[in-house]
């Protein structure tokens, strides 16, 4: 039987079930088997069979979710913790905001980028239609009046020349790009591949470094309140947001200096992963016991910070690109014009 993924944006409403389910004392196997009756998507109750009947078994929730290949290993992982620990309620809660906190992100940074691409496609095409199409007939005209256009509008235009003889091959690496992005997007295993790869290069810088950290101390939030000790709270954070070489490598120092008897705060201090304010916050946390709390706005404020950082980034590359769109018409407008105008000049 083919295995299939719970979609993201359903992972806080189902852990929003499961807490409700646990909270109110209805049965694990009787309350599964509601969400099953109730539900029409058929690719979301062939997972909700499978959890029926590893649960009617007796099987615990996180083994009934691991089987059916379906949920994140992180939320297996701290589902199987919670039933450990006996806290089952709050991680099922902490787990149903935690993928809330990542759905919101993703929308704000779909959202931020998409105006951007948009424009700038815009004026990619503006400027190609000019420089291609406009340009020439101008070109011809000034040529049976005697007169040549700028030298700017000139080489903008021998470059819409250029530019249009390679139309066929620019098409061909275009559509190849298109139908690769389209492979990824459409094939798992591919996305999957993608995805590590790019993580790997660049999701331990800037803004996305900055996430990283966000899920780092957001998971370690969860693992420290659900009572797991401080090694292995790290192990299984650094599993949530690893995958970028510098998150894999502070993580690692952190984990080490742990181990070899150092102070949780001063570990998580001197790995890098926080800066100097964060840091005091986080030794203050462990002398007063509050370590879970802390770290959990820590994550929430990392979270903020990288969404201002690319709501101020949009904001200077929007202008931008409205400035440089500006600029290049009107000097292709004053190439054109100036031309005309002593034309017609002469003419009066």
């Amino acid at each position: 039987m083919k295995r299939l993924r719970v979609p993201t944006p359903y992972l806080p409403i189902f852990c929003r079930e499961l807490y409700q389910l646990v909270r109110s004392g209805v049965p694990l196997a009787e309350g599964l088997s509601m969400l099953r009756e109730d539900e029409k998507d058929p690719d979301t109750r062939s997972w909700l069979d499978a959890l029926c009947r590893s649960t009617d078994e007796g099987m615990p929730l996180a083994s009934a979710l691991r089987e059916t290949e379906a949920f994140p290993a992180y939320m297996t992982d701290m589902v199987a913790l919670a039933e450990q620990t006996g806290r089952l309620e709050d991680v099922l809660l902490s787990l149903q905001r935690h993928y809330d906190r990542q759905l919101r992100m993703a929308a704000d940074i779909r959202g931020a980028v998409a105006v951007p691409a948009t424009l700038f496609a815009v004026m990619v095409a503006v400027v190609i239609l000019l420089i291609t199409q406009v340009l020439p007939v101008f070109d011809r005209v000034f040529a049976q009046l005697g007169v040549r256009m700028g030298a700017v509008a000139t080489g903008m235009m021998n470059a819409g020349s250029v530019l249009a003889r390679a139309g066929t091959g620019i098409a061909a690496v275009l559509t190849v790009i298109a139908a690769a992005a389209l492979a990824v997007g459409l094939i798992p295993s591919l996305r999957e591949k993608f995805t590590l790869w790019f993580r790997r290069r660049f999701g331990g810088r800037g803004v996305l470094g900055q996430m990283a950290v966000s899920r780092f101390a957001s998971s370690m939030s969860m693992a420290v309140a659900s009572g797991l000790s401080m090694e292995e709270s790290v192990e299984l954070s650094a599993r949530l947001c690893g995958g970028a070489r510098e998150i894999d490598e502070k993580t690692a120092r952190c984990r080490k200096d742990i181990e070899e008897g150092g102070s949780p705060a001063d570990a998580l201090a001197e790995s890098g992963l926080f800066t100097g304010r964060d840091c005091r916050l986080l030794k203050l946390a462990e002398q007063t016991g509050s370590l879970p709390d802390t770290l959990e706005d820590l994550a929430q404020r990392q979270e903020e910070e990288s969404l201002r950082r690319i709501d101020r980034t949009v904001g200077a590359i929007e202008p931008a690109i409205v400035v440089i769109t500006s600029a290049l018409a009107g000097v292709i407008l004053l190439s054109v014009m100036l031309p005309l105008m002593g034309l017609l000049s002469a003419i009066g």
